[in-house]
């Protein structure tokens, strides 16, 4: 006679374990899932997809531990060198965790706080409130977010904390998260959540650290580009991603304090020009008095995208230009925050071998933007490459300097491919075809610029001149160029010290001159002329 055993499957749970920053969470799998569904299970929040968990960047590293996982996927394989698959890496927005066993992973082994730019500069208006209790300016960017606490009376900043964007699991760029907000059920009220729910926590640390309640503060100011104002405001930002690029709304919104936990406050929310022009750039330029030049001014932010505004002396133009994540290292190889470990800076020692400095000087781990720049304007310097991008193979001391791939050598483990400079040529054309687009658009000539404004972190930390020698930046005289840090962070400063400071924004919003891109042809020219090293305005 056969015996046959029954199991009852709901008593057959298995224990997921995940080790994130050194400390422990644990689920029961009762079913196959996905690394980013455990995660939103245990309500982790601020470990990184960069690519939106499309298996494209190769940037979102577990570690098994225990337990069986499966073979490698595609991703896996396109990504990862043999040795580290046999030590249990896997991309973690690819992995199916079974059911079958219990199963431990190392989560972000890599992953620390990025150093983020917190500092402006200290040029102040007068004209500052002397009423009101406290307040907090809330810069909001889609990689870091910036909350200052502040003594409306005195203007004074009592602290400030930063810390990255949790939303960044959900892609490292905006379109990601508006497609993963578009294509998942609940995902605009995910990205909200995860928001609100940072900045409330962020709030509150403040407020802990200065002895203060949440019924002393009576205005929040936050800004930030339109994306992050619409997942703020909790609206569908699907319509920014698509022709005709039509934001749900561009006038500034006064909330609740409630919002962010605030009985007393009202929440300042200033208005947007366009799909890729919000607060975070009208509010910047406030804060640099741009407007108060008497010659033509350029300033441009660079990330992803890179917004550009441009002043004639009369009239204020602007565009935003698709730069891509080259310049965030999520399209390059080695590519990496600025976290401790990136190689920042790259140069030519005195004996003529490459040099390099790390964030923290800990050992190299890859290239943050910076060290990225540096990198092709070595290559550029040393002939490696030519005008065009292409690498010179004849070169005389090409196997000095190269090795097979060819790759540009700076360690063992860290390379710099020639599809990552055409990463670096696809971005820097798309945001010096974006300058030659608006000095069309305003009449003047590249001379006519007497200050060019470099806001944000990536402006704030690269070499001028060798971002100049790519074509990334136009070659205007060195005391022209200024760095102005994080200008959307002090622009949100005026707001909530300066009497005047909310209208004087909101009339730069309204007199900007905004400049579509996709469907320009001389922007689609100029960029094809940028390409090249040597390109036109160079």
């Amino acid at each position: 006679m056969k015996v046959c055993y029954y199991t009852d499957m709901k008593q057959q749970t298995h224990t997921l374990t995940l080790l994130v920053s050194g400390k422990s969470y644990m689920l029961e799998n009762m079913l196959p899932r996905s690394v980013r569904e455990a995660l939103h299970d245990l309500g982790l929040e601020g470990i990184s997809f960069p690519c939106g968990g499309h298996g494209v960047c190769g940037k979102c590293l577990v570690r098994q531990i225990s337990g069986t996982i499966p073979e490698p996927s595609e991703h896996d394989l396109h990504h990862l060198s043999e040795d580290r698959l046999k030590a249990g890496y896997r991309l973690g927005c690819s992995l199916q965790i079974p059911c079958r066993e219990n199963v431990t992973l190392v989560l972000g082994e890599e992953e620390q706080n990025e150093h983020v730019l917190t500092t402006y500069l200290e040029d102040q208006k007068a004209d500052l409130f002397i009423s009101g209790t406290y307040g907090f300016a809330v810069d909001v960017g889609t990689t870091t977010i910036v909350v200052y606490l502040v003594d409306r009376a005195s203007a004074t900043v009592l602290g400030t904390l930063a810390a990255m964007n949790h939303q960044r699991m959900y892609g490292g760029d905006v379109i990601a998260r508006i497609q993963y907000a578009s294509e998942t059920e609940g995902g605009v009220s995910r990205l909200h959540t995860t928001l609100v729910a940072q900045l409330c926590s962020m709030i509150e640390t403040l407020l802990h650290e200065h002895g203060l309640s949440s019924q002393s503060v009576d205005e929040l100011v936050v800004v930030g580009n339109p994306t992050m104002m619409h997942f703020l405001s909790r609206e569908n930002p699907a319509s920014l991603a698509v022709a005709p690029f039509s934001p749900v709304f561009v006038e500034p919104k006064i909330l609740e304090g409630t919002l962010l936990s605030l009985p007393n406050a009202r929440v300042l929310i200033p208005g947007l020009v366009s799909a890729y022009i919000g607060s975070d750039i009208t509010v910047g330029l406030h804060a640099t008095n741009i407007l108060d030049e008497q010659k033509g001014a350029l300033y441009i932010d660079i990330g992803t995208n890179g917004e550009i505004a441009l002043y004639n002396g009369s009239e204020l133009f602007s565009c935003s230009s698709a730069a891509g994540p080259a310049f965030e290292g999520a399209s390059i190889l080695h590519g990496m925050s600025a976290l401790g470990g990136a190689i920042d800076h790259v140069w030519l020692s005195d004996d003529g071998s490459v040099a390099f400095s790390t964030i923290g000087e800990e050992p190299a781990k890859g290239i943050c933007g910076s060290g990225i720049i540096d990198c092709v304007a070595l290559m550029l310097g040393l002939h490696l490459i030519d005008e065009t991008g292409a690498i010179n193979g004849e070169h005389p001391e090409f196997a000095r300097y190269m090795q097979e791939g060819p790759v540009l050598r700076l360690t063992d483990t860290v390379v710099f491919t020639a599809r990552d400079v055409r990463e670096v040529q696809l971005a820097k054309a798309a945001i010096a075809a974006g300058v030659q687009v608006l000095l069309e658009e305003a009449g003047m000539a590249l001379s006519a610029i007497h200050t060019l404004y470099l806001a944000g972190g990536f402006g704030s930390f690269i070499n001028t001149q060798k971002a100049q020698q790519i074509g990334l930046l136009p070659l205007l005289p060195e005391q022209s160029i200024r760095t102005v840090g994080n200008a959307a962070g002090k622009g949100a400063l005026c707001i909530l010290t300066q009497s005047k400071g909310w209208q004087e924004v909101e009339t730069i919003r309204r007199s900007m001159h905004y400049h579509e891109l996709s469907s320009s042809a001389a922007f689609q020219n100029h960029f094809i002329d940028q390409m090249l090293f040597a390109g036109e305005g160079l």
